[in-house]
């Protein structure tokens, strides 16, 4: 079987999202080509043609043919790409025309012929073109994304809006404060909804929104699917990529590891239940008023001396719904797929935004862990899990890595879009940045200035020795 002579790792500066086209190159010239996520919820630089310009160049590259796509989960930052324009111009019409042959790849929480309530997946490939999407066994996922929905919508309506100085100095006067300046957010927080908790809120709500015409677009493209979870084989080893062998390292099944039950809060009727409890109506179409025939006052129309009340109940009501809206963003993070790539002696692992949760079963619980294990030691290139968090990086799994600071990492970010430095919770992590650029050969989109075209890509080649896998 031939062997890549090496691999052209393309990263693309997509701003908050992950983009990744590995490019594997055989003696004989022959090159086979893998997408890896096509998605942003922010453009570097205000450049909101990023998106286009990327498809334009992966379709130049490619030639016009794509071998394989793999669709890490379903977070915007992942796929919102994919959704293709009525006039066929746009970036997800431009990847699904270059995908006609590829193989599709997805978390097995994807499949849409998946019985509702499944503990596992169907463990085999389908045609292009399968059927069905109520069938979805994330019945839940759905559930969960019609709430962050909701929670964005009430964001965007700006019912949780900034105090204005005055009314802020009046609160904080209230609360026997001595008047500060205003941009105080951990101020602004104890007394109501303040901007720090209103941005947090519009971010998770916006990377949870379901993204549905990306996802009906990846369920036609290709020839054929595999809807993936830890162990499985895939096609990816050796039919489409001779020479390779790619192991599967998540997400794990609810029957290979119950407690991811716990995680993603699979019943669709707690989810209904927590929308409810926090007045959040699962459809927003269908809402309505509590008191319909209730007359209704404006903040600033009520007396002075109980504005704080409702300054109060709105700020508990959005840290309920940020907590709530937390709980989906990592319920859908840990359906990642993660990926290991092996061949030629080396190995690259790309694990989309798996958290600590999706990592326990493969180092601690699967049956082959220690050869797993064994195998993470030895990773030459790593992709930055969740563009850098605090929670997707697991410290045991970093201290695993033996080739540092020879290892080759890979962060897709944008700093500013999520986050705060006073709660420790900015991204790219400073601490994580830090260590990664002490202990490791970091490539960050973040410095894709003058690199590829125009700052568009980073790209990172590994040589492969010359000998089978």
């Amino acid at each position: 079987m031939p062997s890549p002579v090496d691999v052209r790792i393309r990263m693309y500066n997509v701003g908050f999202g992950d983009c990744f086209l590995l490019t594997f190159r055989y003696k004989d010239g022959d090159e086979r080509h893998v997408l890896i996520d096509f998605g942003s919820t922010a453009a570097p630089l205000r450049r909101e043609s990023q998106m286009d310009l990327t498809a334009a160049n992966i379709k130049k590259i490619t030639g016009g043919r794509l071998d394989a796509v793999v669709v890490t989960h379903r977070h915007a930052d992942h796929i919102s790409g994919f959704t293709p324009r009525a006039n066929g111009k746009g970036p997800g019409n431009i990847i699904a025309g270059i995908s006609k042959q590829a193989l599709v790849i997805q978390p097995w929480t994807e499949d849409p012929e998946l019985p509702r309530g499944a503990v596992r997946g169907r463990g085999a490939s389908a045609p292009r073109g399968a059927k069905g999407f109520s069938a979805l066994h994330a019945h839940s996922l759905n559930s969960m994304q019609n709430v962050a929905k909701a929670i964005a919508a009430r964001v965007q309506a700006h019912e949780f809006e900034e105090m204005e100085a005055e009314e802020e100095a009046e609160a904080q006067a209230e609360e026997g404060e001595t008047p500060q300046p205003r941009g105080d957010r951990a101020l602004a927080g104890k007394l109501g909804a303040g901007r720090m908790l209103i941005d947090r809120l519009g971010f998770l709500g916006e990377t949870n929104l379901k993204n549905l015409a990306a996802v009906r677009n990846l369920q036609t493209m290709g020839r054929a699917h595999e809807w993936l979870s830890y162990g499985m084989k895939t096609a990816l080893s050796g039919d489409v990529l001779p020479g390779v062998k790619v192991h599967v390292l998540g997400p794990p099944t609810i029957e290979d590891h119950p407690e991811v039950r716990s995680y993603a809060k699979e019943s669709d009727q707690y989810w209904n239940l927590q929308a409810a409890a926090a007045r959040v109506n699962v459809d927003p179409q269908g809402a309505k008023k509590l008191f319909p025939d209730e007359p209704s006052v404006d903040l600033d129309a009520l007396p002075k001396s109980v504005r704080w009340f409702v300054r109060k109940l709105r700020g508990a009501q959005a840290q309920q719904l940020l907590e709530l809206v937390r709980i989906i963003d990592g319920a859908l993070n840990n359906t990642s797929l993660i990926l290991l790539f092996e061949v030629g002696g080396k190995l690259l692992l790309f694990p989309g935004d798996a958290q600590i949760e999706n990592w326990d079963y493969a180092l601690n619980h699967a049956r082959n862990r220690t050869a797993m294990r064994k195998l993470l030691r030895a990773t030459d290139v790593y992709k930055v899990g969740h563009h850098g968090s605090l929670n997707a990086t697991p410290k045991g799994l970093w201290a695993m890595f033996k080739k540092k600071p020879g290892i080759k990492t890979l962060m897709s970010t944008r700093p500013g879009k999520h986050g705060d430095t006073k709660s420790s919770t900015e991204v790219p992590r400073r601490t994580l940045s830090d260590e990664l650029k002490a202990h490791s050969e970091l490539h960050a989109t973040t410095d894709c200035k003058g690199k590829g075209e125009d700052g568009l890509r980073d790209e990172v080649v590994v040589k492969f020795r010359g000998k089978k896998t």
